[in-house]
């Protein structure tokens, strides 16, 4: 899957709508977590790859989360 955080589609790629994900927590892991369940929601839209990457670390006492935020897009060709 191609993932960007530029906003451009790639020739021959259109959006599919955009797609969240969220975890508990602020490091390494649970940014990982986060993106492969971006990614799993991304595959059930059909999409191929993900463009305008985003990605918001809330630290607060407590409550800290990480998530990330993208548009799905499909190959056309």
């Amino acid at each position: 899957m191609r993932i960007s955080t530029l906003p451009q589609l790639a020739p021959g790629e259109t959006e599919l709508g955009t797609v969240y994900a969220s975890v508990e927590g602020v490091n390494d892991r649970s940014y990982d977590e986060c993106l492969h369940e971006l990614e799993e929601k991304a595959h059930k839209l059909g999409a191929t790859g993900l463009v305008g990457l985003q990605l918001v670390q809330s630290q607060f006492q407590w409550n800290q989360r990480t998530s990330l935020l993208a548009t799905a897009v499909k190959s056309t060709s």
